[in-house]
């Protein structure tokens, strides 16, 4: 099905990752621009023939794209008067804001923190309100929040780490415990499942019939990716958001 026209109606939203990080974008002609270069560089007259647009505009959105990370220039070996465009990163989300199939979000957006709330309580209440936020506009936070977590896993590594694998995920578990994330224990070892009991991320959410836990499975990807010293995925296949009494985490190799 072709993507919608973004449009009054219709408010455009773009998520785009570069090595600066996650950048919004909410201007349909950039998202243009930064779509037609997924086919690969183009130089600036083909980039302006083919939106249509005056040249200076194509250039004011092309400068704050750059100036984002976004893309990146070369002068055109063929005349060092021209430059090339291109991608310098890739897109992570396009879509349109105020998507009705998302609105049921809106409803369970927490009122109040309550007045004898724990340190648990105050992550969980900032996490669920940004989540309901964003998904209320129609964005799917779940690759931010994997990001998000991926950064804090690896701030968290150094809390943790040891050499001695079943000594790391005790560490592990005592940090979780300790800041009120939740209960955590090793239920097998292959894979390596974790389960987590009271999670932080997910209780207050809604049944949403889907893992929700993406900020946990990004913190335990990068944490045992750093523990290995190569890549692993933490793949969630319990969650208090699917009907389940737990969340479950399998530790298996990045694809």
């Amino acid at each position: 099905m072709p993507f919608p026209e973004p449009g009054e109606d219709h408010p455009f939203i773009q998520i785009c990752a570069s090595d600066r990080g996650l950048k919004a974008i909410d201007s349909p002609l950039k998202g243009k621009i930064v779509e037609m270069l997924q086919e690969g560089e183009m130089n600036f007259e083909e980039i302006v023939s083919r939106l249509g647009r005056a040249k200076s505009t194509i250039s004011v959105h092309l400068k704050a794209l750059t100036e984002a990370g976004i893309t990146v220039s070369r002068p055109d070996p063929s005349d060092a008067r021209r430059r090339i465009f291109s991608l310098n990163g890739r897109i992570v989300l396009r879509t349109l804001a105020l998507d009705r199939e998302m609105q049921w979000a809106d409803q369970f957006f927490p009122q109040a923190l309550s007045p004898d709330a724990t340190t648990r309580d105050v992550f969980s209440f900032i996490l669920t309100s940004l989540r309901v936020s964003l998904l209320s506009e129609g964005i799917d936070i779940h690759p931010i929040l994997s990001a998000a977590g991926n950064r804090a896993g690896k701030a968290i590594y150094p809390r943790v780490q040891d050499d001695d694998t079943m000594a790391f995920i005790n560490h592990l578990s005592l940090f979780w415990e300790k800041f009120g994330l939740g209960r955590m224990d090793l239920e097998r070892q292959d894979p390596f499942t974790l389960v987590i009991r009271d999670c932080f991320e997910c209780m207050d959410l809604p049944l949403t019939g889907k893992a929700e836990c993406s900020f946990g499975s990004g913190v335990l990807s990068a944490l045992f990716s750093a523990h290995f010293g190569e890549g692993k995925q933490a793949v969630e296949t319990s969650c208090y958001a699917k009907g389940s009494n737990l969340c479950r985490f399998e530790i298996w190799d990045a694809r």
